[in-house]
């Protein structure tokens, strides 16, 4: 392995694991076959449903052939390590300039007693995206002897500088989609503020799946002093 070996140690540990994944973020971006890491940069999802509920709005919203863009951009500040025999803990905070996530789009929405069939394409762009990711894991051994790690659960923050919204189809009049956007962007904190949550249930078993899969290739014994 390039890298040193990160101390036992927990709380030594942190910021050599800061030093190893900004490396090995931006280098993976395009997939490695041998590690079975697919390409992330940009990340496709084909197809994420999600249930939407607050006060008078309701509803069902789909997107497919979604594209984000600028994971490779994802620098780790500081990693903490909390470990209790095989459980272990790692709290990190990170920053990316911006991200990009466009696709198409279609919905089910009841707005009071207005129902609405809104699709079309979708593009939003997120600016100065301070990340909080808290991941709790466990530590295995394989028949070989090999110890490698397996995340459980992933709790993911990120606070927004800006975003800008852009989509089509909301209306059938693009004259009503200028106005719907409009509002959109002046109060996309309130609709991110709603959205994240709802939509967790959904990204959190696809983020854990991905990441799972490239763990499983990786001792940790070639990062961790045993």
């Amino acid at each position: 392995s390039e890298f040193t070996k990160c101390p036992k140690d927990s709380s030594a540990a942190g910021e050599c694991i800061v030093n190893i994944m900004n490396t090995l973020i931006p280098r993976f971006r395009k997939g490695d076959p041998e590690l079975n890491i697919p390409p992330y940069d940009p990340f496709v999802i084909d197809k994420l449903s999600f249930q939407y509920t607050n006060g008078a709005v309701n509803g069902r919203i789909s997107v497919r052939n979604v594209k984000l863009y600028g994971i490779a951009g994802f620098k780790v500040q500081t990693v903490e390590v909390k470990r209790d025999g095989n459980k272990i803990q790692l709290r990190m905070t990170a920053h990316q300039p911006d991200v990009n996530i466009l696709g198409d789009y279609k919905a089910d929405m009841h707005v009071n007693q207005l129902q609405l069939k809104p699709k079309g394409k979708f593009n939003l762009t997120l600016f100065d995206v301070h990340n909080t990711v808290v991941t709790d894991g466990e530590i295995y051994t394989k028949e070989d002897g090999q110890r490698f790690m397996r995340l459980t659960d992933i709790e993911a923050n990120p606070k927004i500088g800006e975003m800008i919204i852009k989509a089509n189809g909301i209306f059938p009049d693009p004259e009503l989609d200028e106005i719907a956007l409009n509002v959109a962007n002046n109060y996309w904190r309130d609709i991110y503020g709603i959205v994240l949550p709802e939509t967790r249930k959904s990204w959190v078993p696809l983020l854990l799946r991905l990441i799972n899969q490239a763990l499983q290739n990786v001792p940790i014994d070639q990062f961790i002093s045993s």
